[in-house]
């Protein structure tokens, strides 16, 4: 995670070059590799490196191809082979061992615009054009990298790391209300282009910015498409594309040096970790994989430790584990949110923290077991909606009746049946209630009661196979996730990546029948076998069992009350009083929602707001 600024200035000026100092010397913890400051009449770049692989790097940015277009961000691109081929087609020969942003700034220069969607990775750039004097800004499909951007006296500012754009003279500190409103509600912003700051702005994923001085202009520039279902002629057949695609997500983001898996004792990671050893011992050219589990015991019966360590021995792997029986909420909470750039609720964050430390010390790239639930566990419920539209009666009984007869029941509908069944019976839901010790000022000004009931509301796709999926990766959950584990949130130099959102998988995925395929994640635990323990491969989706906060409060080493007293920006949005007798009794999700106010009041004062 290479960090990057810039300037465009009004006119000809030149940037302030102490600016741009301080810019650089802010950036240096993401990229310990090399600095680089470069300036011309009207604008100003600063990049610090940080090398990770597989891919070769620019060791200096701004780069160019001809002197004209400038590439400055942070990239790291997927199916290099393909692209480079097809490039190749109208262009010179493009050797192999050519650079990521070389291979973007060729894509810009054949295709312009129209270029940008054929791109697949984790990318957030810009282009300097310096003859028409425009920057094009870019941020991929799921927002895996961040970006950001201010205005100020007639001049953009943009960074990968919002913490930068706040040196820059003229951009205030002041909160954005709406912001805080969305994260007291829902614990994250879902609007993708607000932070914090009412100053500071941030590029929703699959976005462009095009500014030239006096011109700004934000829009969608790629999305995943509704393909039509795909129909395979062998069952094996999917699950071959499958592995497949899965081996190529996994080798693209996989360091030819050390490389860190956290991994729990799911499916989802150790299949990530299987795929990656596979890998490494095919090619010879990976260096040591080492996975990092937390493990709860003896607070309670946790077998992620001991999963994740069946796993690791039958891969031949090392791995570490972290105790996190003795962590107590908000524990070190100065420290630990010392380097977040907005609020974060989790009270637990110092166990985060420390696992991204261990990997450090070993290795700059980590793999993660995220997406496997978006997908994988899909819905069979608009699958045979789906095909009784079709008329298509012959599936219906082929597919539905085989699985019956296989596992014994329906598969799972996951309709939404459940949850207005409890609805109809009046039980309650905290997660899914109006907070009363919201500020009612604060409620009433910024209408959050009509914010709660449209935040509320069921996300609408039209996909046919999987709308629920398909909402979570067109919306903004997945930038947030990300954007928590970014080296600008934990403060440490490690580049995380998911294979199992890699974009070539998720349209194949979209495609695949969900019955059988997305029920209980079938076909991954068909792509597993041979290279996961049985014990893990066939393991059922387990929720979390234990209570961290709940244990913290029985062993007496923590309680909720009395609250730490507020900043004078926080009463104007919550009901202090009132969220204390609220948290005395509080248990559960309500106590888990109530100690969201609890993260922001910590958030603000590391912050000093």
């Amino acid at each position: 995670m290479s960090g990057f600024a810039g300037v465009v200035c009004a006119g000809e000026s030149v940037p302030d070059p102490l600016l741009l100092e301080r810019m650089a010397a802010r950036l240096g913890f993401r990229g310990p590799d090399a600095t680089h400051i470069w300036s011309r009449a009207g604008v100003g770049f600063c990049f610090t490196l940080l090398r990770t692989g597989p891919a070769p790097q620019s060791s200096e940015q701004p780069c160019t191809l001809d002197g004209r277009v400038w590439l400055l961000g942070d990239v790291r691109l997927d199916g290099r082979e393909d692209l480079r081929r097809h490039l190749e087609r109208r262009d010179d020969p493009i050797p192999p061992e050519v650079t990521d942003e070389e291979l973007i700034l060729r894509a810009w220069r054949q295709w312009g615009k129209d270029g940008l969607g054929k791109l697949s990775g984790d990318l957030s750039f810009a282009l300097w054009d310096g003859i028409e004097r425009r920057l094009w800004c870019v941020r991929d499909l799921l927002g895996v990298r961040p970006f950001f951007y201010a205005q100020s006296a007639e001049s953009l500012y943009f960074s990968n790391t919002l913490e930068v754009l706040r040196q820059v003279p003229g951009v205030s500190s002041n909160l954005d209300p709406q912001f805080i409103g969305d994260f007291l509600l829902r614990e994250w912003c879902q609007d993708g282009a607000r932070t914090v700051y009412r100053d500071i702005r941030r590029l929703p994923a699959g976005h462009t910015l095009v500014y030239s001085p006096g011109e700004l202009c934000v829009r969608c520039y790629t999305d995943f498409p509704i393909e039509e279902p795909l129909s395979l002629k062998r069952p094996e057949e999917y699950v071959e594309q499958f592995r497949e695609l899965l081996e190529k997500a996994v080798r693209d983001r996989l360091p030819r040096g050390p490389c860190g898996i956290f991994m729990s004792g799911g499916l989802d990671s150790t299949s990530v970790a299987a795929v990656a050893s596979k890998i490494a011992k095919k090619n010879g050219t990976g260096g040591p994989l080492r996975a990092y589990t937390i493990d709860c015991r003896p607070l309670f019966n946790d077998e992620e430790g001991v999963l994740a360590s069946l796993v690791a021995e039958n891969l031949r792997m090392d791995i570490e584990i972290l105790s996190g029986a003795r962590c107590v909420p908000y524990e070190c909470w100065e420290d630990s949110l010392r380097g977040t750039p907005e609020p974060y609720h989790d009270p637990f964050l110092l166990l985060s923290q420390r696992q991204y430390r261990r990997v450090q010390g070993h290795a700059r790239v980590v793999l993660s077991g995220y997406g496997g639930d978006d997908v994988l566990t899909g819905q069979a419920w608009p699958y045979l909606t789906f095909l009784l539209r079709q008329r298509d009666f012959g599936t219906i009984v082929k597919t539905f009746g085989r699985y019956i007869l296989k596992h014994g029941r329906i598969p799972p509908l996951r309709g939404g049946f459940r949850t207005r069944l409890r609805r109809w019976m009046g039980r309650r839901n905290p997660l899914t209630e109006f907070p009363l010790w919201l500020e009612p000022n604060f409620v009433e000004q910024h209408n959050l009661s009509s914010r709660w009931r449209e935040l509320q509301e069921s996300p609408k796709t039209g996909h046919p196979l999987h709308p629920l999926a398909f909402a979570s990766l067109s919306g903004k959950f997945w930038s947030s996730i990300f954007e928590s584990e970014d080296a600008g949130w934990t403060g440490v130099a490690v580049d995380l990546r998911a294979p199992l959102l890699d974009r070539r998988l998720l349209r194949f995925l979209l495609r695949v029948p969900p019955v059988p395929w997305c029920m209980k994640k079938e076909l991954l635990r068909e792509a597993m076998r041979g290279l996961l323990p049985d014990a893990v491969r066939a393991r059922p989706k387990t929720p979390f069992l234990g209570d961290l906060i709940k244990h913290s409060i029985e062993s007496q080493k923590w309680k909720p009350v009395p609250l730490p007293e507020p900043t004078g920006d926080l009463r104007q949005f919550v009901d202090w009083e009132r969220l204390g007798t609220t948290l005395a009794t509080a248990a559960g999700s309500t106590l888990w929602v109530g100690l969201r106010p609890v993260s922001l009041c910590y958030w603000l004062k590391v912050k000093g707001l």
